[in-house]
């Protein structure tokens, strides 16, 4: 792919200038020299994906301008350049920075620090912001192809300041110094003060030491490792006097070790293979975060990464920052040994500060999968590879995604042949069809940059988790997100997929009829398919939908019988007529029945309420006919809850008299309709008193009573005298269901 390959420098005949200092025969130099080159384009030929150079943001100091000098003193120029795979910085693939590859050589490279508004080469950390630096290093091969050891390696910088390598005066810090760590040539020297002095100030580095050096000689500059068993990884502050152990004495001499932090020790830095560096700031906590070896070249997750989490920096660490700005670089040197030490950066937090993360969320069970977690058979599954932009000068373009998708996993199109999609915040939306999909892998060039107001791409999958015969582990697949400013690596979380147990639901009816006011009892059993399992009642759970709304999740009843179902939907939740409910059950492991239907048909009701205190007023003896009115609370109301129907009520009343004893009333009861029409209630005969029809849905309650007054209703007629005394009688009313 095309990157920022536009750095152009540097130093031609590097490797003739260094080769000059050795007395070693011509032959033995040239075949040394040939096998560092060989070495070095061996590294540069197989570098990873990376950003190349640009010498806008980084700069790679001139060395031989300052005047610098080896322990020998013959000058020193700076060998960092980026390469082609055929160790040449002009054209070509150019592949990787090169910062050594033969005997007594120096190589720094450093970002610029810019602070003036709108500039396009400011390239420094910015300590107020998340920041991550990734890159691959390279180290060299196992062995040299003709023997002998390796030194010294490299080491990552961060200073407040524009120091280019440590140096003593003149004298350069190269060998165990690795170009940042103090300078220890001076046998005479004293004071672990001044061989900090001479490192670079206001730093903090890790080293990456691929040459122990354990030799007490004093003056030798071969004791930093002191303690420390082969090949390394430390960090610490190469500018503070409690970094050197002073050893040693005024008639011998002095000799210093050093105080390493976080140290990895026997390791295999060298071994022909790149190594992936990810370093990040936190600004809350003001911790550095180093992970070496997470991830292999061919995109895979690193089986063993070495992560260390620094102590809180203080100010103290590096002095007054001016802007909240730190540069950053590399420094790397060899020795009497030669090492190709190689270079090639991945993301640059000054262009983009960005993530990108993969997760699983269980649709069906309501829950992020997390790794190592299971999920069941049959589950749905949304799969969401997620892009967010933090901050940076650029935009995050031209962003190409290379994506893996977990296997066990069915991928089945929607109707519109889509298995996701792709979200910005703008609102814009991208389709992924089925179409794309090959074999799991998803490639897609996004159609929208990322930056500060349109901030993240969200891209999800829909899948379902394959149906197994026996738990199947689901392993994590990594993707690879690529662009012109940041290289990102992004791993699904690994999770099992339990093995599938089918599950039935067997109702032992499928229809039911229950009265207005009767609850409907759902019973049936529950069972294993395999018909050996056994079923644990509070292991599994009910779930129904009534009329389409889902009702409360219940267990079974752990007193019933293994497997028994006793569903209860109460009356107050149906409606009259028929309703329909839907009804599974799922066990703990989200083994889940199919859906069985049932219909409940609530048969609607005609009720009748009457008040029975009711009554006449007291009537005077007159020998001619008078209508008594009503006394007490004529309360009669009719409740109709069946359907709406052409079906109608009638209510009929009826009486044999009033009675005193064995005495008739000389009258009988009259009902006057709203006409004037008078009709008498006598010999039982049934009287219609008032009618209706169901209208709306519910309970449609009718007040009869009412709507009489002092002029309608029913009342009662006295014909002539009567014998004194209280009369009494009933009064039989009938509501009928009529057509």
């Amino acid at each position: 792919m095309k990157k920022q390959n536009i750095f152009k420098l540097l130093f031609v005949g590097a490797f003739i200038s260094a080769a000059i200092i050795f007395s070693q025969p011509v032959s033995t130099q040239a075949e040394s020299t040939l096998q560092a080159i060989g070495e070095q384009n061996a590294g540069l030929s197989s570098a990873p994906d990376n950003l190349g150079l640009n010498n806008d943001l980084f700069e790679v100091p001139d060395f031989k301008s300052a005047g610098y000098v080896d322990s020998n003193g013959t000058s020193v120029g700076n060998t960092a350049a980026l390469m082609n795979s055929l160790g040449s910085s002009a054209g070509g693939n150019l592949r990787a920075i090169r910062m050594t590859s033969f005997q007594h050589q120096v190589g720094a490279i450093w970002s610029n620090v810019d602070t003036s508004a709108g500039s396009l080469k400011d390239n420094s950390i910015d300590i107020q912001k998340k920041q991550t630096l990734s890159m691959w290093l390279y180290f060299g091969p196992s062995e040299h192809t003709g023997g002998g050891e390796f030194g010294d390696g490299m080491a990552f910088v961060l200073q407040n300041g524009d120091v280019p390598v440590s140096h003593q005066g003149t004298l350069i810090g190269d060998g165990e110094s690795l170009g940042v760590w103090g300078v220890d040539r001076n046998k005479k020297t004293s004071s672990a003060q001044t061989i900090a002095n001479s490192a670079i100030p206001n730093s903090w580095a890790i080293e990456f030491d691929t040459h122990p050096n354990t030799s007490s000689t004093p003056g030798a500059a071969d004791y930093f490792d002191n303690g420390i068993s082969g090949q390394h990884i430390a960090d610490g502050y190469p500018a503070l006097a409690t970094t050197y152990n002073r050893s040693g004495g005024l008639l011998s001499g002095y000799a210093y070790s050093q105080n390493h932090t976080d140290v990895q020790s026997n390791l295999s830095l060298h071994d022909g293979a790149w190594h992936h560096l990810t370093v990040s700031w936190n600004p809350i906590t003001k911790e550095i975060t180093y992970s070496f070896n997470d991830k292999n070249v061919d995109g895979s997750k690193g089986t063993n990464p070495i992560t260390v989490t620094t102590s809180p920096m203080t100010s103290d660490d590096f002095g007054t920052i001016p802007d909240d700005k730190l540069r950053w670089g590399f420094t790397a040197t060899t020795g009497d040994y030669f090492q190709a030490n190689l270079i090639a950066f991945e993301s640059l937090p000054a262009l983009v500060e960005g993530d990108a993360t993969a997760t699983i969320y269980d649709n069906t069970e309501k829950k992020d999968v997390a790794d190592g977690d299971a999920v069941n058979s049959n589950d749905n599954l949304a799969i969401t590879y997620k892009l967010n932009y933090d901050s940076g000068r650029n935009d995050w373009s031209n962003i190409k995604a290379s994506l893996n998708l977990p296997k066990n996993i069915t991928y089945a199109p929607d109707a519109n042949g889509n298995i996701g999609q792709i979200v910005y915040p703008s609102g814009k939306t991208e389709d992924i069809k089925y179409s794309d999909l090959n074999n799991n892998a998803y490639y897609h060039e996004l159609t929208e940059n990322l930056n500060s107001t349109n901030k993240t791409a969200t891209i999800t999958f829909n899948g379902v988790a394959s149906t197994t015969s026996s738990s199947t582990n689901v392993a994590s697949v990594r993707s690879h997100i690529d662009s012109d400013s940041l290289i990102k690596d992004i791993d699904t979380p690994a999770f099992v997929i339990k093995k599938s147990k089918p599950i039935t639901l067997t109702l032992d009816s499928n229809n039911l009829s229950v009265g207005s006011n009767e609850d409907a009892k759902i019973t049936g059993k529950v069972s294993y398919a395999d018909g050996v399992t056994p079923v644990v009642n509070s292991d599994v759970s009910v779930y129904a939908k009534l009329n389409g709304t889902a009702l409360d999740t219940v267990k079974l009843n752990s007193s019933d019988t293994a497997g028994q179902l006793n569903f209860v939907v109460p009356s107050g939740k149906l409606l009259e007529g028929t309703n329909n409910l839907e009804i599974y059950v799922q066990d703990k492991d989200g083994n889940t029945s199919s859906v069985s239907n049932v219909t409940i048909t609530r048969s609607g009701s005609l009720t009748l309420t009457v008040n029975k205190d009711y009554g006449f007023g007291s009537i005077n003896q007159v020998d001619e006919s008078q209508l008594l009115p009503r006394k007490g609370n004529w309360d009669i109301t009719v409740n109709d809850n069946r359907e709406i129907s052409k079906s109608s009520w009638n209510l009929t009343a009826s009486t044999n008299g009033l009675y005193n004893g064995t005495t008739a009333f000389n009258g009988n009861l009259v009902y006057i309709n709203g006409n004037g029409d008078e009709t008498a209630l006598i010999n039982n005969e049934p009287v219609d008193i008032a009618s209706g029809l169901k209208t709306a849905t519910g309970d449609q309650v009718t007040d009869v009573s009412k709507v009489w007054n002092s002029t309608s209703g029913i009342f009662l007629r006295s014909n002539a005298e009567s014998p004194a005394g209280k009369y009494q009688g009933e009064i039989d009313w009938t509501l009928s269901d009529t057509i």
